[in-house]
């Protein structure tokens, strides 16, 4: 076996471990001064990758949760986990989402997730340009809920908190399909005047006060309330001038290009998220959830609640809501980072259609470290603030009328005494039964073609 050679990077804390921990002195300096080694024969890109990672560690550590948490370990390793997946969120936006003119779907799920990217979801990405056209073939799955959306600006969420801004969208009422489920969306700046059935046009231009913005992104938002019964569609793209014909070949300066993109999405994007995370932390008071409220561009339609909650080893948090009629309803828990929590063999979301009912019509949800012995308990997986997001999307309206919104979700904090007596008249889940729950779980995840 070749034995790697070590290097040593100035500014990480040891020769040879990027992920070595900062000292206290270097933690709160103002800016990562790192002297990185210069080797001529290492590509310009690839060094650039290797200083945004570092940029990005050293941002993560400043964010002030982890500074002045009672469990750094913990919060440390959670920020790792989450670097990692903006890490490969970078290297797709670099190398998969770079090239509109030869655009393909990139998928989004826990490997390379952002944003507490909706267990619920399937997602796809795709790069294009303005002036371009472009057509996506589909076939309709069975999910309860679609979104397509065409946006301008920088990809992801970046230090201004601003994600690509809406130029045209449809969601799943406005979609033509064939009979046999097939469809296709063609996209451009001009609407053809011979759209037949299974035919559709989204606008890649929009005016605004501001000038007229460009569409260079699609989102596709696939939402799934029964993961064993319910099913994705199926999603191609191609531009039409480009059709046939073969992508370049790679160059080094294709590659460094491909590096650099990837580079500036990872640093832009964990500075929004941290900075996004630390105004909810303002704005939102602990241990409570927001009354509902409509989420803000890019989701239409969409109402949420939130909270974040101090988890103990000697209380719960129990949330009530009321059923609605929503396409899609569901409940989530997340850390501070917003990394979704490992949601494939550990419950820590339910939809609606997943969830146990009382008799009363409502849905009752139990967060707390144990197992509390109920259906619905959503497991915080460790973290020691649980971020909790609830969405409802499809709301049923009359047109041309805003949806209402849901009824405001209820909040209580209890030991696990008064837990007891609150869900007295509940029936119990025994451990044998939460492990066959989980082991259903595992399962649907897992099954194709949903593969969370």
């Amino acid at each position: 076996m070749t034995e790697i050679p070590k290097v040593t990077i100035h500014g990480t804390g040891k020769s040879g471990d990027l992920f070595a921990p900062f000292t206290p002195h270097q933690s709160r300096m103002k800016n990562a001064l790192i002297d990185w080694p210069q080797d001529p024969a290492t590509p310009v890109g690839s060094q650039r990758f290797a200083l945004a990672i570092e940029q990005a560690r050293h941002t993560m550590s400043m964010a002030p949760w982890l500074q002045y948490s009672a469990n750094p370990e913990l919060e440390q390793a959670a920020a790792e986990r989450q670097l990692k997946h903006q890490i490969a969120a970078a290297l797709d936006q670099g190398f998969v989402l770079h090239d509109p003119s030869f655009p393909e779907f990139s998928r989004l799920d826990k490997h390379n997730q952002f944003g507490l990217v909706n267990p619920d979801n399937l997602y796809f990405l795709a790069s294009i340009e303005t002036p371009g056209t472009y057509l996506i073939h589909g076939k309709r799955g069975t999910s309860a809920d679609l979104q397509i959306q065409v946006g301008a600006g920088d990809p992801g969420f970046n230090e201004d908190l601003t994600s690509p801004i809406p130029v045209s969208e449809m969601d799943r009422g406005d979609l033509s399909v064939k009979r046999n489920g097939e469809f296709t969306i063609l996209i451009s700046d001009t609407e053809p005047c011979d759209l037949k059935t299974g035919e559709n046009w989204l606008c890649n231009t929009k005016s605004t006060p501001k000038g007229k913005l460009c569409a260079n992104s699609i989102l596709i938002r696939e939402s799934l309330m029964d993961w064993d019964t319910e099913t994705g569609g199926t999603w191609r793209i191609e531009r039409l001038d480009t059709v046939g014909k073969p992508n370049p070949l790679p160059t080094p300066e294709l590659v460094d290009l491909q590096y650099d993109r990837a580079a500036r999405y990872l640093t832009g994007s964990v500075r929004g998220w941290i900075k996004f995370v630390e105004q909810l932390r303002v704005t939102l008071p602990a241990n409570h959830i927001s009354p509902t409220r409509k989420t803000g561009q890019g989701l239409p339609g969409q109402f949420n609640s939130a909270g974040h909650f101090q988890m103990r080893e000697d209380t719960a948090i129990l949330i009530t809501v009321d059923a609605s009629d929503a396409r899609y309803q569901g409940i989530q828990l997340g850390d501070l980072w917003f990394n979704a929590l490992d949601f494939r063999r550990r419950q820590t979301s339910l939809t609606t259609k997943q969830a146990y009912q009382s008799k009363d019509g409502k849905y009752r949800f139990v967060i707390s470290a144990k197992d509390p012995g109920f259906e619905n308990w959503l497991d915080p997986a460790g973290a020691s603030t649980a971020f909790v997001f609830m969405r409802w999307q499809g709301i049923p309206h009359r047109p041309g009328e805003e949806p209402k919104a849901p009824n405001n979700p209820e909040r209580e904090i209890l030991t696990f005494d008064q837990l007891g007596e609150r869900l007295k008249c509940e029936p119990d889940f025994t451990p044998e039964q939460r492990q066959a729950q989980l082991a259903a779980r595992h399962a649907s995840a897992m099954k194709i073609p949903r593969g969370f």
